[in-house]
């Protein structure tokens, strides 16, 4: 085999493998656990009406459709970092991340009657939260952003009051109005659209 078809090689093996991996040793030594297998949706359950609009596709947790939300319901998570990538796969799809939820279906359109929201969305306020007070960086955003059909990267850091989003690496939304201390379900929110998520790893942190 030629250099160049070992290359590839490597390179396709690193991609087919990374689209279900849990968290790293290094994340792992940091504290940082996985939250999905990349086979299925153990660990999730969805609050919502008719049919679940979420299923496992290529190794992510994937939706199309829908009004509804995937709690992780192993555990709750008040204040902690979460890592994980997100795909918009048609223009104008809208989708969410709730946290700080409560596990129900009462809040209007089978949301949570309790969440905060960081959005997942194919418009120019990527990285929005709802539900609290924030600070949204839109230039940053718009040099930042991966087009439809790419993957890209949140981690959302969130500590007593504090809020913190990046995108792509990049710092881009802030908040010090978190006051919702309990209950602390993560979620992902189904709003039409078409997305996928993977490679979802959070760490527990304590309070301020």
């Amino acid at each position: 085999m030629s250099r160049v078809c070992r290359a590839i090689v490597v390179v396709l093996f690193a991609n087919w493998a990374f689209a279900g991996q849990p968290a790293g040793a290094e994340e792992k030594e940091d504290g940082f656990l996985s939250l999905f297998n990349g086979k299925d949706l153990g660990g999730w359950v969805y609050l919502g009406k008719g049919k679940s609009p979420f299923s496992v596709k290529d190794g992510a947790i994937y939706y199309k459709g829908g009004s509804g939300w995937l709690c992780y319901e192993k555990q709750e998570f008040p204040h902690f970092e979460l890592r994980l990538e997100f795909r918009l796969i048609k223009k104008g799809g809208d989708g969410g991340i709730f946290f700080r939820a409560s596990k129900d279906a009462k809040g209007g359109a089978s949301w949570p009657s309790q969440r905060y929201e960081l959005q997942v969305k194919d418009y120019a306020q990527q990285a929005r939260l709802w539900g609290l007070p924030y600070q949204l960086d839109e230039k940053k955003v718009a040099n930042v952003r991966k087009p439809v059909g790419e993957w890209e990267t949140y981690r959302l850091i969130v500590q007593g009051p504090r809020v913190r989003v990046y995108l792509n690496g990049e710092l881009v939304t802030t908040s010090d109005g978190a006051k919702r201390l309990s209950p602390g379900f993560i979620g992902l929110q189904a709003e039409r659209g078409e997305q996928a998520f993977r490679n979802l790893r959070i760490r527990p942190l304590p309070a301020e």
